[in-house]
């Protein structure tokens, strides 16, 4: 099954001097362009929210992200994903771009899992790390289920 998919690729990067991290290079490739490649077999459509500290991803969206949609939000990580939510059909997949190393069947699955689940919001959580910041919206809101997995995230 397909689902409209979100990437979150506004942040700050406080804690990395305010690089733009979607764009660091892993393995000689930016990671939102790898996060882009384990989501495109998944998404019928894929929206990238973008802030003014990320711009420079808009040259990627007229570009090499191809058929992604990009949308500016303001920064608010809350307030940018409720308005990216409003834009897409549920159900919806959310990840940030910067898991680099996102696998796409770890992903499949994860969603077939969280489309059984009776919640509205389904979280992927990784068993070594925690939350990695991956989640299935059937609703817009509402309780929420963790989904535990061991694999590459």
């Amino acid at each position: 099954m397909k689902v409209d998919c979100i990437i979150m690729a506004g942040g700050r990067a406080t804690r990395m001097g305010g690089v733009v991290k979607p764009l660091l290079e892993v393995c000689g490739k930016p990671m939102i362009l790898r996060v882009v490649g384990a989501l495109q077999n998944i998404c019928r459509r894929l929206v990238v929210v973008y802030t003014s500290h990320t711009r420079r991803l808009v040259d990627l969206c007229r570009g090499a992200l191809g058929a992604v949609e990009c949308v500016e939000g303001s920064g608010g990580y809350v307030n940018d994903l409720k308005v990216a939510l409003n834009l897409v059909s549920l159900p919806a997949l959310v990840a940030p771009a910067d898991l680099p190393f996102l696998d796409p069947l770890l992903l499949g699955d994860f969603i077939l899992k969280a489309l059984l689940t009776p919640e509205p919001v389904v979280n992927l959580v990784d068993a070594d790390k925690g939350m990695v910041g991956v989640t299935l919206f059937k609703e817009r809101e509402g309780a929420w289920y963790d989904v535990i997995v061991e694999g590459r995230v």
